[in-house]
């Protein structure tokens, strides 16, 4: 392999890239991450076990950096672009994307140098700016992992539950076992005169 194929497999080849959401991050300037596991006051009976330990969500807070133009992005599309008369603002598109992210208020992805995050939701933003910035976006963002429930539909055979049912009823007079069985009759009481004469004394 030739100089002149090493240097452009150097100066094109895609790095790996950290993001938020979509946003493509050139600096992560400063890397927070907060994993902790909280224990139960509750007095413990027959030992230690997992139940007596819960995972708190995920915390992570980021300190970026975005400059006008990266060597991270593809250098052919960029010069494609500049080429065709379009100047990508990236100072511009971080800012509202980072905007709509706060506004949408949606859970996102960050991939991280060693490890991806699903699940991650904003709760601060942000964007300092000082002078000696120049061509560069700086911002702060924390975010906290969302704990999502799944729920799943069992499918249960109505005809299964009308035989059940049917073998449950009462006796008197409903349906039992595939037989109908008549409830029984009431005679009325019967009292005579005499009877009824020494009730009153």
């Amino acid at each position: 392999m030739s100089f002149f194929t090493d240097a452009a497999a150097i100066i094109f080849k895609q790095p790996f890239t950290q993001k938020v959401g979509k946003l493509e991050i050139d600096i992560v300037n400063q890397r927070g991450i907060s994993e902790k596991t909280t224990l139960s006051n509750n007095p413990i009976e027959g030992g230690f076990n997992t139940d007596n330990a819960k995972d708190e969500p995920t915390e992570i807070t980021l300190t970026c950096t975005i400059s006008a133009f990266s060597l991270k992005n593809s250098v052919l599309k960029q010069i494609s672009s500049l080429a065709k008369g379009k100047i990508p603002n990236r100072l511009k598109e971080a800012h509202d994307e980072l905007y709509r992210l706060k506004r949408d208020k949606e859970p996102i992805t960050l991939v991280m140098k060693y490890k991806s995050y699903p699940n991650m939701f904003m709760t601060l933003l942000d964007m300092p700016a000082e002078a000696g910035d120049g061509e560069t976006f700086r911002f702060t963002v924390t975010f906290q992992e969302i704990n999502i429930a799944e729920s799943q539909l069992v499918s249960i055979d109505n005809s299964r539950i009308k035989k059940d049912s049917a073998k449950k009823q009462s006796s008197f007079g409903r349906q039992v076992g595939g037989t109908k069985t008549p409830a029984p009759a009431v005679k009325p009481s019967t009292i005579t005169l005499g009877q009824f004469v020494k009730s009153l004394f």
